[in-house]
């Protein structure tokens, strides 16, 4: 019984806890401008610095396979990842 107790006041100060903290403002710290360097987020990897699309095309991506074959790269990756 003293053990529900103690569980049931402690999800209580946990909910309280939540409650409280998300009502609280916002500090000047975090309320003052700071200079906008990164807007957060994730960046897309898919593009260079100048914008241009870096995706491969279908001939590059086939050119890359045939060369592969060539050099024996793709028996190598074969043998090292069969079975997984």
């Amino acid at each position: 019984m003293k053990t529900l107790r103690i569980v049931a006041a402690f999800t209580a100060a946990l909910v309280v806890g939540h409650a409280w903290a998300q009502n609280q403002p916002a500090t000047t710290e975090t309320a003052t401008a700071q200079p906008a360097q990164d807007v957060g987020g994730v960046t897309d990897m898919s593009r260079s610095d100048a914008g241009a699309s870096m995706s491969l095309t279908r001939q590059q991506v086939y050119q890359d396979l045939l060369r592969s074959e060539k050099s024996g790269e793709q028996s190598r990756l074969q043998e090292l990842y069969h079975g997984q």
